[in-house]
């Protein structure tokens, strides 16, 4: 696969991933009968949504150019031979999903210990307190633009030992994007609740209300490792 084709097939896995999201977060906002699906019960306002659509679409536009040059330019650490070779996608995936959560893990923590980035970049996100799902990327450009580093880091990574794989790095993709959006969407987890130590809605639904704890987002055990899980019913 060349250079142009792999990097616009990326670009449609994003877009595809976005607009489904706003098309989620539209059912959320405006069929009240979904509202006993939801994990909190505060009523969402449609204009408030609506406000907040410039920034969200201003950071997925920055999102599809920053993924599409860097991409571009790094596509030589890739596999350009798309091979279904099931074992070494599913490690590599595992690879980019670990570094990538453990990356952002200890950035998500940071940016509430520090009190000036937390005023001034991340407080941005959590006007949020009930987000519907494509409020995941309703931050400020700068902190999406520092949490994008983590998987760049895990593709650097995997090519000092061999090339990535283009398939590997798109499940990286899909999965990523629509745990996103699950996890931002509100409502009360039906089927990843079953998986072990992966992060819930109600997981980062609660970091969202209290602010604090629950920092980690694809992998909930770095908050059981770090003492920074929270309940329900904790202040």
């Amino acid at each position: 696969m060349d250079q142009v084709k792999f990097v616009l097939y990326t670009l449609a896995i994003i877009l595809t991933c976005n607009l489904l999201g706003f098309i989620i977060s539209i059912i959320s906002i405006h069929f009240p009968l979904l509202q006993k699906f939801r994990i909190q019960k505060r009523k969402i306002k449609s204009n408030t949504f609506y406000n907040r659509l410039p920034l969200i679409l201003f950071n997925i536009v920055l999102l599809m150019l920053v993924s599409g040059f860097g991409l571009y330019y790094l596509y030589f650490l890739f596999d350009p031979v798309l091979k279904l070779d099931v074992l070494i996608i599913i490690v590599q995936l595992l690879v980019i999903l670990l570094v990538d959560d453990i990356y952002f893990y200890f950035l998500h923590f940071w940016m509430h210990a520090n009190q000036y980035i937390l005023k001034t970049i991340h407080r941005i996100h959590h006007k949020a307190i009930t987000p519907v799902a494509l409020e995941y990327i309703y931050v400020h450009p700068l902190e999406w633009l520092m949490g994008y580093i983590g998987p760049f880091i895990a593709i650097y990574l995997i090519s000092l030992f061999c090339p990535v794989s283009i398939l590997a790095f798109w499940s990286y993709q899909l999965i990523r994007n629509i745990h996103e959006l699950d996890v931002h969407s509100g409502f009360r987890s039906f089927f990843s609740k079953w998986i072990p130590f992966w992060g819930e809605s109600e997981h980062h639904d609660l970091h969202h209300e209290k602010l604090n704890g629950n920092y980690a987002t694809t992998f909930t055990i770095w908050d059981q490792i770090f003492k920074t899980k929270i309940q329900k019913n904790d202040k």
